[in-house]
């Protein structure tokens, strides 16, 4: 059984992570332009404005999960890798 490549993996979960954070972020902009021509106001920012909707917490909150798995990818790469990145020459 070969090992797994746990790199490859949080690599394809960050992308689509952070692929589904800017459709969710679209929704949001969408709700946030109707919410201005309503109200005269985005959502949270008024009194009579509605809350914010889950589609900003969505967005955002699938952006920072996709960040960090990217940033973990980075930081399990294969030794193989590792080593021929610091010795060219080899």
């Amino acid at each position: 059984m070969p090992t797994p490549n746990v790199a490859r993996a949080l690599m394809q979960s960050a992308v689509l992570l952070i692929g589904g954070s800017l459709l969710f972020a679209e929704t949001a902009w969408l709700h946030m332009r109707q919410l201005g021509q309503t109200y005269g106001v985005t959502c949270g920012f008024a009194a009579n404005a509605p809350a914010h909707c889950p589609a900003c917490y969505a967005s955002l909150s699938l952006l920072v999960a996709g960040v960090t798995a990217f940033g973990l990818a980075h930081a399990h790469r294969p030794a193989a890798f590792l080593r021929a990145r610091s010795n060219p020459s080899a």
